[in-house]
């Protein structure tokens, strides 16, 4: 699998008065507020999205099955999460094999199931894992959904999620208003 060449260089965009880097190279994140300074060494990014759209969805009903891949699905991405850089694991997320299953719910149910099991967990996700394990339950189903990395200065703050175009897989719209999305790795 030939991965992509962006997942080794340096991204920025441009926040307010501000520029943020993500450097997958260091896995950290780097903020400068000089302002158009910045952008002779690296050209700052235009926002990947504008406009996200949560999808109006029934909830399916949750069958022993549906709990089984969702614990699958948590179980295999903190087996291989802990101490991992996020490159690491959007690099295991571009290898997923994507079984196609018949009669399999759209992302759209399969993230609102995943979201609605999610309230049962003991323990309150981060973002990152929280993504990455629904990639594993999408995968799961024979699916697949781009995985956003959002920024926010002042104060400084990043977020990810899941979507599919322009649709929200298991986010809220509102949350997002403050994030400017910095990179999109395509896992469909």
């Amino acid at each position: 699998m030939m991965l992509p060449r962006d997942l080794f260089t340096v991204h920025s965009v441009r926040c307010g008065d501000g520029h943020v880097l993500l450097d997958f190279e260091t896995d950290g994140y780097f903020c400068r507020y000089e302002g158009p300074a910045i952008e002779a060494v690296v050209p700052a990014a235009m926002p990947l999205e504008p406009y996200w759209r949560e999808p109006s969805v029934e909830y399916p009903q949750v069958k022993p099955r549906t709990i089984g891949c969702f614990l699958l699905a948590y179980a295999t991405a903190l087996a291989r999460f802990p101490r991992q850089p996020v490159r690491a694991l959007l690099i295991d997320a571009l290898q997923l094999e994507r079984i196609p299953r018949p009669n399999a719910p759209s992302p759209v149910q399969l993230a609102a199931c995943f979201e609605r099991l999610s309230l049962y967990l003991p323990i309150q996700p981060s973002c990152l894992l929280k993504a990455y394990a629904l990639l594993h339950y999408l995968a799961d189903h024979g699916h697949g959904a781009d995985w956003v990395i959002g920024v926010q200065l002042f104060p400084f703050r990043a977020h990810c999620w899941l979507a599919i175009d322009d649709v929200l897989l298991g986010e809220r719209a509102h949350l997002l208003e403050d994030y400017v999305p910095i990179y999109r790795l395509r896992c469909r």
